[in-house]
């Protein structure tokens, strides 16, 4: 055997480097324009959407952090989460989003980060402070850090969920809703001049149709990127951006508003609802759990159309069931029936009446408010006497407005040591209610804390 000198050996060392590094080369070779698709490896990861470029905006100095801590991110990501909790636990908040920009710098794509630290800071945070422009700061943090999460994961339809999710529930309905959604379209900060953060609500909408735009997206998400979400059942899911046209109508009714906007916003609600969402595909499977068929449903199908689309009637009858199941999980007669009955124009003036009634009241303009809360009670009197309203004789929200008018015009009669009438609006919705002891204290509360205190 021949022996190498030491100077002989690094050479065959060398060559055999570079032979190795030639298929290396080859599969790692980036892409040049069109001409040039690149190595094997780059091809597959265009083909099938893999690189960094195809998940999000790329950050560049969240690659840069990469590089520098190669095999150790893992164990920084680690202590940057020991670090954030000790910080959280402390109250220190700057320094706690300081730690978390760090976090996502490293784990851009993991999209549980920017979903659970983008909701620590607008529901745990926010509410950590005693001031409510404090509060929706911290609201606002935290939406506008998922926003960032979504550019970075742009095919994130759980992202994209949260986001919407922000601007419906927690301004929305939120026990400073009322400030929040006036702060979202006047942002307290004076650098904004009164007007809203661009930022955070760029075209000047209402909250809860920037929500409505943000859930449709969420679901354009899932149908173009095959996507699936694992937060709610489909239906559920795909119903969001009517509930948030449901909840904007019914907003502006509490805001005081029934002209010709919130009838428009009504009239788009029940649209949205059984044009759009009743009439969307889902595949159920129905039959054996071990050898389900799928049946493709829609919400807003009568029993005709399924046996037009089903020849086999024992087919018919559990498709039928499966649809009513399913409405009755989103609650599809529900709103149908709400939005027939809010489109009405004796609605809109019941709900009119009762309100101006409740604001003479506090005037004290008492005959007025007299009049204006007989008149929305018999409004909603015809209105709940429709059979194609009884559904609504057992809604809490309708159910406690109406019992709320009739406790203001009581209490105008009682001011007025007037004798109230045996019979009056509504008296037979005041009795069926009467064991319920919840919505009692609630009507109760509610006329306290208007004009009681």
């Amino acid at each position: 055997m021949t022996s190498l000198t030491s100077q002989q050996r690094k050479l065959v060392y060398l060559c055999g480097i570079l032979i190795l590094l030639i298929p290396i080369i080859s599969l790692g070779l980036p892409a040049s324009g069109k001409d040039s698709p690149g190595g094997t490896l780059t091809r597959l990861r265009t083909k099938y959407e893999l690189g960094e470029s195809d998940l999000g905006k790329v950050d560049p100095s969240g690659a840069a952090m990469n590089l520098v801590l190669l095999g150790m991110r893992g164990v920084a990501v680690n202590l940057l989460y020991t670090q954030f909790e000790k910080e959280r636990d402390a109250k220190q908040w700057e320094e706690m989003r300081a730690t978390t920009e760090s976090i996502v710098r490293l784990q851009p794509h993991f999209e549980k980060v920017w979903e659970m630290n983008g909701w620590n800071l607008a529901y745990n945070t926010s509410a950590e402070w005693d001031a409510v422009e404090d509060r929706y700061y911290y609201v606002k943090v935290g939406g506008l850090f998922m926003k960032r999460g979504v550019e970075q994961n742009r095919k994130s339809t759980h992202l994209q969920y949260h986001v919407a999710n922000v601007y419906q529930k927690k301004i929305g309905n939120a026990d400073e809703a009322k400030y929040y959604r006036n702060y979202f379209l006047h942002d307290p900060d004076p650098k904004f001049e009164n007007g809203p953060d661009p930022a955070f609500n760029p075209d000047i909408m209402d909250n809860y149709l920037v929500a409505k735009k943000e859930y449709i997206r969420a679901c354009q998400i899932e149908d173009t990127e095959h996507r699936p979400q694992h937060i709610l059942d489909r239906t559920l899911f795909r119903s969001m951006p009517a509930r948030c046209q449901f909840d904007y109508a019914q907003v502006l009714q509490k805001d005081g508003k029934f002209g010709e906007v919130t009838r428009e916003a009504w009239n788009e609600a029940l649209s949205d609802w059984t044009t759009k969402y009743g009439q969307e595909v889902f595949s159920i499977p129905i039959g054996d759990l071990n050898n389900p068929v799928k049946f493709d449903i829609r919400l807003g199908m009568s029993r005709d159309d399924i046996k037009k689309e089903i020849a086999n009637p024992d087919d018919v009858v559990r498709v039928t069931d499966m649809v009513d199941r399913y409405r009755k999980m989103v609650n599809y007669y529900y709103w149908t029936t709400r939005g027939n009955c809010e489109s009405e124009q004796t609605t809109a003036e019941a709900h009119r009446s009762l309100y101006e009634a409740s604001q003479k009241y506090k005037s004290q303009e008492f005959d007025k408010a007299l009049e204006l809360s007989f008149a929305g009670m018999t409004g909603f009197d015809k209105i709940l006497h429709q059979p194609e309203y009884n559904e609504l004789k057992s809604e809490d929200t309708l159910v406690e407005e109406c019992l709320l008018g009739i406790r203001v015009w009581k209490g105008i009669q009682e001011l007025g040591q007037l004798k109230i009438p045996n019979d009056y609006p509504l008296k037979w919705l005041e009795v069926e209610h009467q064991g319920n002891t919840q919505l009692q204290q609630n009507v109760e509360r509610a006329y306290k804390r208007a004009f009681l205190q």
